[in-house]
């Protein structure tokens, strides 16, 4: 089970990389176990991963595989208030970024599969990469919404599955890609 979790996290890090969801080493990518969680290592390229590169975080905080993403503790929170979750993924979706820079509602996308889909997207305002501060404000936001932006920095979705939390990301930036090729002329 270990093995396929981490080639399917692995699979979909080379994969959001390679749709530009991600860049150089931005962005982390999470899978819950029972003893802790797999998460994508500090600083490295996520489309070069296999499994035999993520770092294991257990239950106790305690590291094993190497040093854990400046955001692991994101992950931890969400895995702990939500116990149903078995998958975080943190992107820079460029699409995304740039909609929620604008006035943009974002319960007012044009294509109707976002009401079925997106139903709620929480905001997080800007706070330092990495800080317990934004840990705790993403957690808190995790309790009534799988999908969250983090004001000038990125996303953050999690699902019950790896494919869920994945989705979610892809069908944001699509939507958002959308909204911003529609009001060009």
């Amino acid at each position: 089970m270990r093995q396929n979790n981490l080639k399917t996290l692995a699979f979909f890090a080379r994969t959001l990389s390679e749709k530009g969801l991600v860049v150089g080493s931005e962005g982390n990518f999470s899978v819950r176990t029972k003893y802790g969680f797999w998460i994508t290592p500090s600083g490295r390229l996520k489309q070069g991963l296999s499994e035999r590169d993520f770092v294991f975080v257990g239950w106790d905080k305690s590291f094993i595989n190497g040093r854990p993403s400046s955001e692991w503790g994101m992950h931890f929170l969400i895995y702990k208030k939500n116990p149903q979750a078995n998958s975080v993924i943190h992107t820079h979706p460029l699409y995304t970024l740039r909609l929620f820079s604008t006035d943009f509602d974002f319960n007012e996308f044009s294509l109707k599969e976002a009401e079925i889909l997106l139903k709620n997207i929480a905001k997080v305002p800007f706070l330092p990469p990495g800080s317990q501060e934004l840990w705790e404000r993403v957690g808190e936001a995790s309790l009534t919404s799988k999908v969250i932006f983090l004001q000038g920095h990125g996303l953050v979705t999690w699902g019950e599955t790896i494919e869920e939390a994945v989705s979610l990301t892809e069908i944001l930036e699509k939507l958002s890609k959308f909204e911003l090729l529609k009001n060009t002329r």
